[in-house]
Parts: C-alpha cells; structure tokens; sequence
C-alpha cells in the first residue's frame, strides 16, 4: 500500500471518527435540552396552578378541630392557598388511606392532626419522600415518626397537664379532696400527657385522691354520660378535670342534672368565647387555655413557608397559662 493510500484512510477514519463524536455530543444536547424543558414545563405548572394544602384531622366530633378547621380556613384565604379538608372520624386506617391521596395527588404540603401518636409514621415516611412537608398540627407524633415532618405546631400537652393540677392544689387548699378524671381520645397525646403530667403532681399531694378516671372523647355529649357516671359513684365528688373546656361543659351539664353543680368545680383547658363566658357564670372553676386561633392559623403560615423552601424551627409552640375568675377579665384572646 502506497503512502499516498496510507494517508487517505488515515484521514477517512479521522473524518468518521469526527462526525461519530459530533453526532454523539449533538444527541446529548438534544437530550439535555428536552430535559430542561420539561423541568421547565413542570416548573411552569407548579407555578400556574393553585397551591394546595392536604388537611387531615382526626376527627369533627371534637369541637376543638372543628376550630381549627375554621381557623386554618380563614388562614388559607388570607394566603391564598386551597384547602382540602378530611376528617377520619378516629379511624386510624382511614387517615392513612386520606394521607395516601393527598400523596398521589401530589398537594404542597399536609397538615396533620393524628387519630394517635404512632399511627402514621408509614404516611408521614412515604411524604417525606415524595417530598412533600409535613406540619404536626395539636396532637403530637411520636418520637420516630417526628423525624419525617417540618415541624409541630401546638402546646406542651404535659405542660398544660401541670397547670391544671396546680389550679386543682388551689381550688381544694390544704384540706384536699376528691378529683374524678374525663380524658380525650385514647391514645391522643393529650389524653396520655394531660392525665400523666397532672398525675406526677398530684400523687405527691396525700390529701388529693383521684377517685376515677374515664373517657369522654372530646364530646359534650359523651363528656356529660362519663360525668353523670364519675358523680353517681363517687356522691362526695369534689373536683373534675376535664381535658378540654368543652368536654368540662358536658360535665356541667351531669352536674346540674344531679343537682351538684354547687358541690363539684371544674376544670378545663382550651379558651373561647363560650369557655370564657362559663368561667365568668361560675360554671368552669378554672381553664388552662390553648388557642385554637392561634394553633390553626400558625399551620398554615408553616406549610406555606415549607413549600417555598424555608427551613421551620422543630416546633412552634402554643403558648398556656391558667384563667381564673380573678384573672380572666384580664385575659385578651
């Protein structure tokens, strides 16, 4: 072979060699292209559409969710976000199926208010990796589920707890008495935390007796049947706690009913107008308050800063303290 030859597929091959790699890196840029188009096009959409908040609280028999329900409504217009509200009426199965659909869905974030603690770490994992943030709202999760959420939004349950066993110690003086206990939903984090951290200071007191404690599912009308129980076995009943105002208002009612309402004082804990009110009647003997306004509303400022990327503090707390009547015309909600 000449080198004349030689020389001529040497430059062929080259040539070939040239419009393989050309051909290649043009591929690769078309590919790039359609790929960062379609991110746009994404990105586009998001942008375009109505942002949407998942809600998903555990139940509409308690009138506290139903309160916050209003108030994450009221926040939601105000940030112009959607809300697409569930209640799973204390199925812990069927809160798991509505987290499910708010995934596939792909909303922007959720706001969680859970049938118990450790109910929902498979809901707020499969979340978390779909990357969508998670706000604890109220009831809080358990230690291991808390690592896949933003942040929770709520009160120190065993706080709250504390408060009210301080206001009982006040109510009953040195002489003491009898308590009777109507807790939430079993399981909830306040029916365990309300009942533990208020039985931690009042066990160290041996003129208290805690004669009974029963369930009132943060009903009235399950609060006022758990009260007319407690005081028919217990005639010298002198104190009930209730976990939250309104259940001590179904309590109220037993108490009436049983012609007592001069003998037991109540105790509650969440404020509104109708709580604040019963406290001036001299129906409620004292509250620890908790804002459903203040609890409501805050989950919705936090999901929206988690959608647009901001990083949340672990939990942004609702704050408490005891109403008295001594006290409660000073109070500003």
């Amino acid at each position: 072979m000449t080198k004349s030859r030689i020389f001529f597929y040497g430059v062929l091959i080259m040539a070939v060699l040239v419009g393989i790699i050309i051909a290649m890196h043009s591929i690769q840029m078309d590919e790039e292209t359609a790929v960062a188009k379609e991110a746009r096009t994404t990105e586009e959409k998001r942008g375009a559409r109505e942002r949407v908040i998942g809600v998903a609280l555990a139940s509409g028999d308690s009138e506290y969710l139903v309160r916050l329900d209003k108030y994450i409504k009221e926040a939601a217009e105000e940030k112009r976000v959607k809300v697409e509200l569930h209640y799973a009426d204390w199925n812990a199965e069927l809160q798991q199926e509505q987290l499910k659909e708010m995934i596939d869905q792909e909303v922007d974030a959720i706001i969680l208010c859970p049938i118990n603690s450790k109910s929902m770490l498979g809901s707020v994992k499969a979340a978390k990796k779909a990357g969508i943030p998670v706000i604890n709202l109220n009831m809080k999760l358990d230690q291991v589920s808390t690592e896949y959420i933003d942040t929770y939004v709520g009160a120190s349950m065993s706080e709250e707890g504390a408060l009210a066993a301080e206001l009982l110690m006040d109510l009953l003086g040195e002489a003491g008495g009898k308590v009777g206990i109507i807790e939430g939903a079993p399981g909830s984090d306040p029916a365990i935390y309300r009942t533990e951290a208020f039985y931690d200071v009042v066990k160290l007191q041996p003129e208290i007796e805690v004669v009974g404690i029963t369930c009132g599912q943060w009903n009235r009308e399950k609060s006022y049947l758990a009260a007319y129980d407690l005081i028919r076995m217990n005639d010298d009943l002198d104190v009930i706690y209730c976990h939250d105002s309104n259940m001590a208002l179904g309590a109220y009612e037993a108490m009436v009913d049983l012609g007592k309402e001069n003998q037991i004082r109540l105790i509650g804990i969440g404020e509104d107008e109708e709580y604040i009110q019963a406290l001036k009647d001299h129906k409620i003997s004292g509250i620890v308050t908790q804002s459903a306004e203040y609890e409501g509303k805050y989950s919705v400022y936090c999901a929206v800063r988690a959608m647009e990327g901001e990083e949340l503090r672990p939990w942004y707390k609702t704050p408490i303290q005891i109403l008295t009547e001594d006290n409660v015309d000073e109070f500003v909600q």
